[in-house]
């Protein structure tokens, strides 16, 4: 009995995480209605995918629970169909965080059409400079779990905002090649 334990607290700190990313995106401001009902679906498949988390019998400790991940996959795929969102579609990875042991993800690289657009390259060099940041820190990860994910998603929205602004820039004819 005693080894299922830190399991449940796994699956309870999980739950908690997905709690946290949905009021991140509940809390997330935008005057655009599908941006709005996007946000909310993917707080609502996040809340769902908490319930699912909590639920977890002792000793079924072995797999990730079906139900959750599919809801955080739905969450997911809410925010690549709404990139104007801000969410990184890899929203579920900061949520699995307690349960699974895998690197953390990280924006590629915006690659401007025009390098000499510095403005765009220092912008992404301090966003990934913060995110590194973030996820070599464990200690803040593990004991302010709540802020730290609120920082997270915040580097996540303004590097999410640069892209689009980088995908207006190449669009430009005169930075056609």
């Amino acid at each position: 009995m005693t080894t299922t334990a830190p399991f449940l607290d796994q699956y309870r700190q999980t739950a908690q995480r997905a709690r946290v990313v949905a009021e991140i995106a509940r809390d997330r401001y935008t005057t655009e209605d599908s941006i709005r009902a996007a946000l909310a679906g993917i707080a609502a498949r996040l809340d769902a995918a908490a319930r699912e988390f909590e639920a977890v019998p002792p000793g079924a400790y072995e797999e990730l629970p079906t139900e959750a991940t599919e809801e955080l996959f739905m969450a997911e795929q809410i925010a690549v169909d709404h990139p104007a969102a801000l969410f990184p579609a890899e929203l579920g990875e900061y949520v699995l965080v307690p349960l699974v042991d895998r690197e953390l993800p990280f924006p590629r690289p915006l690659n401007p059409a025009r390098p000499e657009f510095a403005k765009f390259a220092q912008r992404e060099a301090v966003q990934a400079h913060a995110l590194h940041l973030l996820h070599a820190d464990g200690t803040h990860q593990w004991e302010r779990t709540d802020d730290w994910l609120r920082q997270v998603f915040k580097v996540w929205e303004k590097h999410l905002r640069l892209a689009a602004e980088v995908r207006v820039d190449n669009g430009r004819p005169c930075n056609q090649h």
